[in-house]
């Protein structure tokens, strides 16, 4: 097994094209980075002979010749000083003096980077302007301690995890069948180099808790006569215990005086482990974890733009480390939407705070992870789906207050929801073809793919959620829900064509499925796919046991567009019927109303 790994870790660095020398080119050319596209290295390479320009190569790599931030501060520490003693030296008239202060300046005693990365960078006296806060720029921390754990330390717990076939089995679950999803605040890329010890990714893409997080909801999706079935609730367990101990400091004040750049594991850890907990109808839990998540994000400043950045990390960050913050963020943004929409909530990540730009295509792994990836030799493109989500989250954003809160009559609500079915429309006919879809396409279609249907769920679920309401009062939100319920049914046809058996679905497929039976459960939806969404439901080999859950408690919710209580069983108010719509039942008032 250590051999395999070995070769794994080995494997795992790009493939490196060739130029007409026969040499091999390890920089991309010139075109590729002004367009920020990924190069194949080739001369000329695919993007060029694409677009028709000229493949200029680079050969100068100046991310060799980069000075660390602590050289960087001490010179610009150092230069303040000379100038704050040359404008002293001005104002004295007294030729002594002035003497003296020249003969303090060492001016030939220049430190080399490797020596100034040993020198406090306050040596030299720096008037700055301070902040309107207490504390400091870096988080909320008051300290300037920083406790991690030890490099030795997690680099002996990655590598036994490495070496575990069944954590090794269940990251590959993860990432070939729910990747990317709503877990686009993971960079698969980052995550697998630091977990394989790459010495050119920084440790702190990978921790303990977020590897046992992602294989809790990757093991869940084995076979249950199967051992690491068994291993999934264990596993979510042990990353549960972790990250809390951390975040609470139940052990010690580690996570206090942590790093900003450590945090961003415990972050992605949460909203896996929110996940998991939605997908088994915990929804109380999910709500407190991804809440924790959301506000560590805002503590860090994982919103803010990049140029804010260095002022709250403390290690010199690359290009690609902003790249995968923005990524994390905008995964972020995606996943508090999506949960606010499945739990009838106000989101807290707004697009109106959030000044980070939005990430462009990452550079793929081209070799070594093929065990990780759905199709390995296809691109999967991450970037276009999750601009286009934002979009489509945003519009969420505007009218869920106006449709549910700002409006006071039904002609109100009416009209806002008119508007919001139009521009959710627009958004879909202006997809990008690879994205896009048609009755007709879906109806035909033969083969499922995980790794882009999460667009059509997201959408459908969506669309569903805020109509779902208004079934009994507009024609239009009747219509739109039975066309929704039937491109799904399309969906689910084509995975039982293509995999037969639902152990690997994801849970965009069983709330749909859920949203779609209480539709049809109104007198107003027809029922033609009913029976096969609930076969779903019931399917043995489906492991999610948030349809149990729902299937076992429907007769107690007949009454399906009522107004809820609520009461004191928050597990009741938000288990069974976790659609947008506890709050805004109560908002429109009971059926009756109109």
């Amino acid at each position: 097994m250590n051999n395999i790994i070995l070769n794994i870790t080995i494997k795992i660095r790009p493939k490196m094209g060739s130029d007409s020398s026969g040499l091999k080119r390890k920089l991309a050319c010139q075109g590729c980075r002004k367009r920020r596209r990924k190069c194949n290295f080739e001369v000329p390479c695919s993007n060029c002979i694409k677009f028709g320009s000229e493949c200029v190569s680079v050969n100068l790599d100046l991310r060799k010749s980069r000075y660390s931030c602590t050289y960087v501060k001490t010179l610009e520490n150092r230069i303040a000083h000379l100038e704050s003693s040359l404008k002293h030296i001005a104002e004295v008239d007294n030729e002594e003096e002035k003497n003296k202060i020249i003969e303090s300046l060492v001016i030939d005693d220049i430190a080399t980077p490797e020596q100034a990365d040993n020198l406090n960078v306050n040596s030299f006296p720096v008037t700055s302007v301070g902040s309107s806060s207490i504390y400091p720029q870096n988080s909320l921390s008051i300290t300037n301690k920083r406790r991690l754990y030890e490099q030795n330390q997690l680099k002996v717990i990655l590598k036994n995890l490495s070496t575990n076939p069944m954590i090794l089995k269940s990251l590959s679950l993860f990432f070939k069948w729910l990747y990317p999803a709503h877990y686009l605040f993971i960079h698969r890329e980052t995550f697998l180099s630091a977990f394989f010890g790459d010495a050119h990714t920084k440790s702190y893409y990978c921790s303990e808790e977020l590897v046992y997080a992602i294989s809790a909801l990757g093991s869940k999706l084995s076979d249950t006569n199967d051992e690491l079935f068994t291993k999934s609730k264990e596993y979510y367990q042990t990353a549960k215990s972790i990250v809390l101990k951390k975040i609470f400091q139940l052990e010690d004040s580690s996570f206090a005086d942590s790093t900003s750049s450590s945090k961003l594991a415990i972050i992605q850890t949460l909203l896996c482990l929110a996940f998991f907990d939605i997908g088994s109808g915990e929804n109380p839990m999910a709500w407190y974890l991804s809440g924790l998540a959301f506000r560590i994000a805002h503590e860090i400043g994982l919103h803010l733009n990049p140029e804010a950045w260095n002022t709250v990390y403390e290690d010199e960050l690359l290009i690609l480390d902003f790249e995968v913050r923005s990524r994390i963020y905008w995964g972020c943004y995606l996943a508090d939407h999506l949960i606010s929409v499945l739990f009838g909530r106000s989101t807290i990540l707004k697009l109106s705070s959030s000044t980070v730009p939005e990430t462009d295509e990452l550079p793929e792994i081209e070799s070594g992870i093929e065990d990780f990836i759905y199709e390995p030799r296809v691109l999967l493109s991450t970037a276009a789906p999750l601009k286009k989500l934002i979009v489509l989250s945003r519009i969420t954003e505007i009218f869920a207050s106006k449709i549910f809160t700002h409006a006071d009559t039904l002609n109100q609500r009416s009209e806002f929801l008119s508007k919001f079915n139009l521009e959710m429309y627009n958004w879909k006919i202006n997809l990008p073809p690879e994205l896009g879809w048609s009755k007709s396409r879906l109806k035909e279609l033969k083969v499922f793919n995980p790794t882009t249907s999460y667009i059509l769920f997201h959408y459908h679920i969506v669309l569903i959620s805020y109509n779902k309401p208004f079934i009994f009062e507009f024609r239009q939100s009747r219509s739109l829900i039975e066309e929704s319920i039937e491109e799904l049914y399309y969906l689910f046809n084509a995975w039982k064509r293509s995999f037969t058996s639902f152990e690997k679905c994801n849970l965009y497929m069983v709330y749909s499925a859920i949203l779609a039976i209480q539709c049809m459960n109104s007198d107003l939806i027809r029922k033609d796919f009913k029976v096969d969404f609930k076969r779903f439901l019931e399917s043995s080999t489906l492991n999610y046991e948030l349809a149990k859950k729902f299937l076992d408690n429907q007769d107690n919710h007949d009454e399906l567009f009522g107004a809820l209580s609520h009461g004191t069983d928050f597990a009741l108010e938000y288990n069974f019927d976790f659609t947008l719509l506890n709050e805004i039942d109560t908002l429109i008032g009971s059926t009756n109303t109109f």
